[in-house]
This record gives structure tokens, sequence and C-alpha cells, in this order.
């Protein structure tokens, strides 16, 4: 299951437990003065506030959630054309003139940008201790490492007599601005997330976590139908057939 998947299906579940909340409440109201319980947190007016607040905490998190967005897609915009811009800087650093040892220095970087592997992953030799299959990661596809590896081609650009590129796209000062733009907005994102987890902690309290919460709530209402009417009545089964399941 891909992550966007599983968020699909717990925001899916989010709601289905308060749509469970939300028929609860209308088979309390229609048992009519029958139910009256002792608990003040049973009783329909309180279940009612309660899903006002987990739905106004549902709201919270769908809004909160738009400014991260925003920031990934502002991140992904800025990163498009970095790869392609690699392959051309190494290519001008090459017709430079630059010194071999110093090419190959850049050419490590642009295949950790590009995520590529400078020699074959090396097969286990199953004479020897050790497992030669187990190399260090080299695939660097986070933004994050995709900026030090670029902001490295950069360093070693700036580092190089011999490249002074005519082509703007090229350039030092250009490529520099560039990874400072990719790292700004590496922060931004992650700067986000912030309000958006608060806001889904917020929310997970209300539906799980608090003592009053929904999901411990709808456990002592079909308690208390059981014991108002029997344990095989069908106004228990009305309750007792609705199922709350924690999501996280």
């Amino acid at each position: 299951m891909t992550q966007k998947e599983y968020k699909t299906m717990a925001e899916t579940g989010h709601a289905k437990n308060v749509e469970n909340w939300q028929k609860m409440i209308a088979a309390c109201t229609g048992f009519g003065g029958d139910y009256k319980p002792s608990n003040v947190n049973l009783t329909v007016a309180s279940m009612t506030t309660l899903l006002t607040d987990v739905e106004t905490e549902m709201d919270g998190v769908q809004t909160s959630i738009v400014p991260w967005k925003n920031k990934v897609a502002d991140r992904e915009n800025i990163y498009t054309g970095v790869r392609p811009r690699t392959t051309q800087m190494l290519a001008a650093f090459k017709a430079s003139g630059a010194a071999a040892n110093k090419v190959d220095n850049m050419k490590t970087y642009q295949r950790q940008v590009h995520g590529a592997r400078a020699k074959a992953k090396p097969v286990d030799d199953p004479n020897t201790p050790g497992d030669e299959s187990k190399g260090n990661s080299v695939s660097h596809q986070s933004y994050v490492q995709i900026a030090e590896s670029f902001g490295q081609m950069v360093a070693l650009a700036a580092g190089e007599p011999l490249y002074t590129p005519n082509e703007a796209h090229l350039t030092v000062a250009t490529n520099t601005t560039l990874h400072t733009d990719m790292e700004t907005a590496n922060d931004d994102v992650i700067g986000a997330v912030p309000a958006w987890k608060n806001s889904m902690a917020s929310r997970d309290a209300r539906l799980y976590d608090d003592a009053d919460s929904i999901y411990e709530r709808q456990k002592l209402v079909k308690e208390y139908v059981k014991s108002l009417y029997g344990a095989s009545s069908p106004q228990y089964a009305q309750v007792k057939g609705l199922e709350f399941k924690k999501v996280k």
C-alpha cells in the first residue's frame, strides 16, 4: 500500500467513525423518553456537542494541510529541471578543460543528483564472511540530498578558474541562486508540517484519545442501551452494530 493510499484509507476511516457517531445519536434520539442516562456525557445533547467539536477538528485538518500542499507544489516547481541542469553543468565543466580528477568529483555529485551508481552493485561472495552486496545507499533521491549534491557541484564549479561559461543558465551565480531556492523550499515544506500535525493530533484526541472521546463514549452508550433494553433487544442491536475503529 502506498503512502497516498494509506492516507486516503485513514481519512475515510475517520469519516466513517464520525458517520457512525451521527447514527448513534439518531438512534438514541429515537428512543425518546426511555433514553435518560445518568452519565451526562451520554445524553443526546452532550453527544451532539461532541459531534460538532469533532467536525470542527476534521475541518481544521483539511484547512491546515493546504499550506503544506502549496509548499510541496512550490518545491516541485523549483526542482523541475535540476537533473537536466546537472548534466549540462557536467558537460560544461568537462569542456572547460578542468583536470580529470576534478571532473571525476563533479561526476560523483552529478550521479548522486540522478540517483545513479558509479559501478554495478557488487554481488555477495559466499566464500567471504562479509556481505559485499550491502553497500552504502546511493539513491540520494530525497529533496534534501539532491540539494546537497547540487550544492557540491556548484561549489566545485565556483572553485575552478577554467569554468567560465557564457551561457547564463550554467554560470556559478545562476546556480548558486537556484541552490539557495532549493534549500529554502525544503525549509518551507518542513516548516509547514507542525501546524498540520498539531491539527491531526487535536482531531485524534477528540476522536480516540481523550477519556470522553467518541471512541470511548460509544462503548458506554452501548452499555447503557443494553442495560436499558436488554442484550437481545432490537434497540441494542441498532447501536451494537455501529463499528468504531481507531485509525492512526
